[in-house]
């Protein structure tokens, strides 16, 4: 029956149109930016070994020392980039008393271009979810599939469980595939060096109260994203079910995606910081670490608990209360079901 139902999903032309663009937005600038880093190889390397040379914990003498080895190996160009940096380092090594926490200092560049990028294309993967799996109970209904494939025994469990493990296997191996082509430069250049670097160490996320390493947020960025994928996968799936044309059924998707962005809602009702607050944690956007990497953690007596936790705990308790809601209720609700 997966196999059905995988040869009727493939078969349909939006599908491979989908992710053949999807995959080459993902691999082509991956593709053109190791090209271009090639030849710079031997250079990047020293950089790094001078970054990893001053592994450790971060103060103002190993800043210090840091500026004195960089400066050697670059040119006086390369000196006139590095302004902004050095004095970023300057200024986060005078911070740090107030920080509350220990700042591990290694190298960071490459983890936190290739953590954006993860970061975009992930979000990617929503817009082919509401659009290619929206269609995955419409279509039967459309074409008259429905009637004859639930005319079997135990046909409704059966065809259900399969469009179910379908989607959820389609979604996920996206998941997979992207997240292996943004790290392949990483890995490349750098060999996993510099994971335990502090966050902190990226300008955009200097003043971040979360004491955690670019290589943990990186899994953190990963496994959020599978939460919030997989919770819109569970929402696309009820308005598929729900729908009676393929064209609502994506409209709809398409619409929820769009309306659940804090952009969106600050256009039609700026001002509303609290509201903003709660549609920024909806599944679209918690896929962006950066941002909850920044916000102000919570105060629960004397525990503090920071956001990336918090959604961590929330989403996975709502994917499996609500999938097993759903998969329940698909199973007694689905029509044409003979005994």
């Amino acid at each position: 029956m997966i196999y059905l139902e995988a040869y009727k999903f493939f078969k349909r032309k939006l599908v491979c149109v989908l992710l053949i663009g999807i995959f080459f937005l993902v691999a082509v600038p991956e593709i053109i930016a190791i090209s271009r880093q090639i030849p710079d190889y031997d250079k990047l390397q020293g950089r790094i070994n001078t970054y990893e040379k001053h592994n450790g914990i971060f103060t103002e003498q190993t800043a210090e020392k840091f500026l004195l080895d960089y400066k050697e190996i670059l040119s006086d160009k390369e000196m006139e980039d590095l302004y902004y940096e050095s004095e970023h380092l300057k200024m986060l090594a005078d911070t740090l008393p107030n920080i509350g926490f220990n700042i591990i200092f290694g190298f960071y560049g490459e983890w936190q271009m290739s953590l954006a990028w993860l970061i975009d294309y992930m979000q990617y993967i929503p817009v082919f979810v509401a659009v290619a799996i929206s269609g995955i109970f419409t279509y039967d209904k459309s074409y008259g599939m429905q009637e004859i494939m639930l005319s079997a025994k135990n046909g409704r469990k059966k065809c259900t469980k399969a469009k179910v493990i379908l989607a959820f296997l389609v979604t996920n191996s996206m998941l997979f595939v992207v997240a292996l082509i943004t790290s392949l430069k990483l890995l490349l250049f750098t060999g996993g060096r510099g994971w335990n670097t502090s966050i902190q160490l990226a300008f955009w996320l200097s003043d971040s109260p979360l004491d955690m390493s670019f290589g943990v947020l990186w899994l953190h960025t990963l496994f959020l994203s599978f939460l919030a994928i997989n919770m819109i996968l569970l929402i696309t799936l009820s308005v598929s079910f729900l729908a009676n044309s393929p064209v609502t059924a994506m409209c709809v998707s398409l619409g929820i995606l769009f309306l659940l962005r804090p952009d969106v809602i600050e256009i039609y009702l700026g001002g509303v910081e609290a509201l903003n607050k709660i549609i920024s944690l909806t599944p679209y956007n918690i896929i962006n670490t950066y941002k909850l990497a920044e916000r102000i953690p919570l105060k629960l007596g004397e525990v503090t608990v920071h956001w990336i936790y918090i959604i961590e705990v929330l989403y996975s308790v709502l994917l499996l209360v609500g999938g097993i809601f759903f998969f329940q209720k698909l199973i007694k609700n689905y029509k044409y079901f003979a005994s």
